[in-house]
Parts: C-alpha cells; structure tokens; sequence
C-alpha cells in the first residue's frame, strides 16, 4: 500500500543569514548547512537532506543578489 507523506522543516531567517555568511566568507556549504542543522530538533535534522538542495539555491541566490547590490 502507497501513502503520500508531506512534511515541512521552517529554518529561521537569521539561520539562513549565517549560512549565506559563512559561505561568503568561503566555507563549503555542506559544512555550514549542517552545522547550523545541527541545533534543530532530531526530526528535522534527519529530514534535512529532503531540503538541502532547495536551501543551496536560496543561499546561493542571496549571495548573489548581495553582490550585485554593491
């Protein structure tokens, strides 16, 4: 039998800040990403791989929009 399941993991603004920092500053995404997932309940800690593509391409947006701004 199929079931369909759908969860949500909600990272804090200031959480997706500190990744878009450290990475700017040159550390590797994969580190900052979970480091910084590493404070979050288990539950979202061991669904994080199900996002972490989703938060590289914000992250990396962000960056990117930064730049361009200065």
């Amino acid at each position: 039998m199929e079931f369909e399941y759908t969860a949500m993991i909600f990272i804090e603004e200031s959480d997706l800040e500190t990744i878009c920092e450290w990475v700017k500053r040159g550390a590797d995404f994969s580190d900052a990403f979970d480091t910084v997932m590493s404070s979050y309940d288990d539950c979202d800690y061991y669904a994080s791989d199900h996002i972490f593509n989703q938060v590289k391409k914000e992250v990396e947006r962000r960056i990117k929009e930064a730049d361009e701004e200065d």
